[in-house]
């Protein structure tokens, strides 16, 4: 999934809970608690991320944004596909 100038592989949505994780590495730190980004010891390039909410954040905001390490923030649209995706099964 790309987030930002970071590919994180793999990527999986958990529709009970709400909840996506994708790549790996050790939890971090965020400054927006929708979300938080996973480094190898020591490492400051992210390895992974988690996403909080993403449903609840697409259905309130009409997109999933976060907030990358540098301060900037980007919209992840393969997180809004993958929810949706889940919806639409889930519907079926």
């Amino acid at each position: 999934m790309k987030v930002g100038p970071y590919n994180f592989e793999p990527t999986t949505y958990f529709r009970e809970i709400d909840h996506l994780r994708a790549g790996g590495g050790q939890i971090g730190d965020s400054t927006d608690a929708r979300h938080v980004f996973f480094y190898a010891d020591g490492g400051d390039e992210p390895l992974g991320i988690e996403l909080f909410g993403p449903r609840e954040q697409l259905e309130t905001e009409g997109t999933i944004t976060v907030v990358l390490p540098s301060g900037g923030r980007v919209r992840i649209p393969e997180a809004e596909q993958l929810v949706r995706e889940s919806l639409t099964a889930n519907a079926a």
